[in-house]
């Protein structure tokens, strides 16, 4: 397979990436490091801790921000959506945490699509979220809503720590961005709930910050939770960060039409969207 090699982008060019809000960290980790500077965009951020909150600026610009999830969200352009909403973040009886922020090579687009694809699970993952004796997998109906929204729901992939299918539905609601509701079969109305938002750092790198909302039970301890999720997180970054080609092909070259429904929509989706920053046309 040979890609095009392509221009680099503009992100001030791409509306759909553009006028999105992103998060640039806990405001515990950025006051804790004394951060004053991220980037996001191909853009310097200067960051400032005050007392009544931090605030950001670009080029002398004050950006807007707002703390949301347990991240500090700024937005370099106009979005007419706000960040991804999610109360459950605020349910008395979960454990809510930031697993990691951390620096990857390659298109955060990458990461999105690698969430949304459970065909990788067996190889990636053995033993944790999936073995390759079943590589058994569901076709999802992908779906976008009135909103914009991508959904995947009720896909269906072995989970070895319970002997039987775990069922999940996926979330998209912005080219960067996944939210991943775990089902829970004793409270169906109910999930574990899982976010990966990717701060785009340029077109071939980005911050991922990983979130965890999970329904707490007795045997659960937060340090052991976080530990597993971000064990989990560096089996991915070693095979992200491996791709020859950092972008993301919006098209069929790297996915399967039998194991990876849900990797297609999400490629058609940024294609509908006209997505270019972090992308191959």
């Amino acid at each position: 397979m040979s890609l095009r090699v392509t221009n680099p982008v503009d992100a001030r060019d791409d509306a759909a990436v553009w006028h999105q809000w992103y998060p640039i960290g806990t405001a515990e980790d950025i006051r804790r490091h004394n951060r004053n500077q991220t980037r996001l965009l191909g853009m310097t951020l200067e960051l400032t801790m005050q007392e009544s909150g931090i605030v950001v600026h670009c080029e002398g610009r004050a950006l807007p921000v707002k703390e949301h999830i347990g991240y500090i969200w700024t937005t370099l352009g106009e979005p007419d959506t706000p960040a991804p909403p999610l109360p459950e973040y605020d349910e008395t009886d979960r454990i809510s945490m930031n697993v990691w922020s951390t620096p990857l090579k390659c298109s955060g687009l990458r990461i999105i699509d690698n969430v949304v694809d459970n065909g990788h699970f067996p190889f990636v993952h053995p033993g944790i979220l999936g073995d390759q004796d079943h590589l058994e997998l569901d076709s999802s109906s992908p779906l976008v809503d009135e909103h914009g929204t991508l959904w995947s729901r009720s896909q269906k992939a072995w989970l070895p720590i319970t002997n039987s299918d775990a069922e999940y539905t996926y979330r998209i609601p912005s080219p960067y961005s996944v939210i991943l509701y775990i089902h829970r079969p004793d409270t169906p109305d109910r999930h574990d709930i899982l976010g990966v938002f990717a701060q785009p750092v340029s077109e071939e790198s980005f911050i991922a910050h990983k979130l965890l909302v999970w329904i707490e039970e007795d045997w659960m301890e937060p340090k052991q939770l976080r530990s597993d999720q971000q064990w989990i997180s560096v089996q991915d970054k070693y095979v992200l960060e491996r791709h020859t080609v950092k972008k993301l092909p919006l098209n069929e070259s790297e996915t399967s039409a039998s194991a990876d429904t849900t990797s297609i929509a999400y490629r058609q989706w940024l294609r509908d969207n006209d997505v270019r920053y972090g992308a191959i046309r």
